[in-house]
């Protein structure tokens, strides 16, 4: 994945990353800059959430599903994806056995959640004042389901590292998009074993 999932995804056009790796200007903002970065994309914005996958025959990524979300920035540290379907959810879990497949589908009809995430501004572009962008840290979700006679508690992960879960706006256009990339599952406190490789992203895009 990259930052070119976002560009690719938006409405909207970010400056080049080759130019900004070299900048002298990114980097961890100032309590000032980052003030000024939260005050430019605080607020509620209502879009889809998409989840991504691979075109068998050409390769690319391509959206597989999608949902009307609203996406909330309430504080400098702290990001809300609002009633996110379960059922994209539920792609997080493997269905290598009968079984898995089975709390796959009783997660996928339950109702949607929230998502809680941590945030961490940074000065990605040169132009940060114009493009703020921030890491993403979301949080588990936690399903509790019955399949044939049996309960079993699902808890949802999530990659959050600089180099999967993101967001960026165009203070301009007030473009913006969002990523964050599932995981794997825990299933009745068994931890899978899933590279980043093949994790699913979910990618919001402002309305």
């Amino acid at each position: 994945m990259g930052l070119c999932l976002l560009v690719a995804v938006s409405a909207f056009t970010l400056t080049s990353c080759l130019n900004d790796d070299d900048d002298n200007s990114n980097g961890v903002p100032t309590a000032a800059e980052k003030a000024q970065m939260f005050n430019s994309v605080k607020g509620a914005y209502s879009g889809k959430i998409y989840s991504i996958g691979t075109n068998v025959q050409t390769g690319k990524s391509t959206p597989t599903d999608s949902a009307d979300v609203v996406c909330s920035i309430n504080t400098d540290s702290t990001m809300v994806l609002n009633y996110v379907p379960a059922r994209l959810l539920a792609l997080a879990i493997d269905t290598t056995t009968a079984e898995h497949k089975a709390i796959r589908e009783a997660v996928a009809a339950q109702d949607p959640v929230n998502v809680n995430c941590y945030i961490n501004f940074y000065k990605y572009y040169q132009q940060w004042s114009t493009y703020p962008f921030w890491f993403i840290y979301p949080t588990g979700v936690t399903f509790n389901v019955s399949v044939n006679g049996a309960s079993h508690n699902v808890v949802i992960g999530f990659w959050g590292n600089s180099t999967s879960s993101y967001g960026v706006m165009n203070v301009t256009t007030r473009g913006m998009s969002t990523q964050i990339l599932l995981a794997g599952a825990t299933i009745d406190g068994v931890q899978p074993t899933v590279s980043i490789s093949n994790a699913v992203p979910l990618v919001f895009v402002k309305k």
